[in-house]
């Protein structure tokens, strides 16, 4: 299989070993063991450029059933671990309405609304996490708060290179 990674920006053959296919966040996901690395990895359908039939033959692997990007808020797959958001009280009510995860637990307090839950720590969570601006704030694990301190400072730092005038005392929206 030709392969187009967004990532490497560059096209590349794989011998892949097919062993599911998923529809998740609009589009169609092929999961396949690489030889090459001795692991599985999760191929967007429409980057594969080319496909050839080889006559070498293969036993599937044992994959575990259920959902296939069941640790993660996004396309992604890897090993969970709990982290815990506090939203502010204007969006309370919206991040009650919703499951964004089966693990999910919710706790109110003065504060506003906590959310615990076990994901994989990608980027899906932290492109989620950024989604709700300054009405979410991340309370654990420590070194996931720093990237989303990180990762907010360098959004602030190219709108303040980019827009000379200083930020306008503006209120947070107030829904997402």
């Amino acid at each position: 299989m030709r392969y187009h990674s967004v990532s490497s920006g560059r096209q590349k053959d794989y011998l892949v070993h097919p062993q599911r296919l998923a529809f998740a966040q609009g589009d169609f996901y092929l999961l396949a063991h690489v030889p090459e690395y001795g692991d599985t990895r999760t191929f967007a359908v429409s980057r594969i450029v080319s496909v050839s039939l080889e006559k070498q033959t293969f036993t599937p692997r044992d994959e575990p059933s259920g959902e296939v990007f069941g640790n993660s808020l996004g396309v992604h797959t890897g090993p969970t671990a709990p982290v815990e958001i506090q939203f502010a009280p204007e969006v309370t009510p919206y991040v009650q309405a919703r499951v964004w995860h089966p693990s999910q637990r919710l706790t109110e307090g003065p504060e506003g609304l906590t959310l615990a839950m076990d994901v994989c720590h990608d980027w899906a969570l932290r492109s989620w996490i950024l989604s709700w601006g300054p009405l979410a704030t991340v309370v654990a694990p420590e070194d996931l708060a720093r990237q989303i301190r990180d990762e907010l400072h360098a959004a602030s730092t190219q709108y303040s290179t980019r827009l000379a005038e200083p930020p306008s005392p503006s209120r947070p929206r107030k829904s997402p």
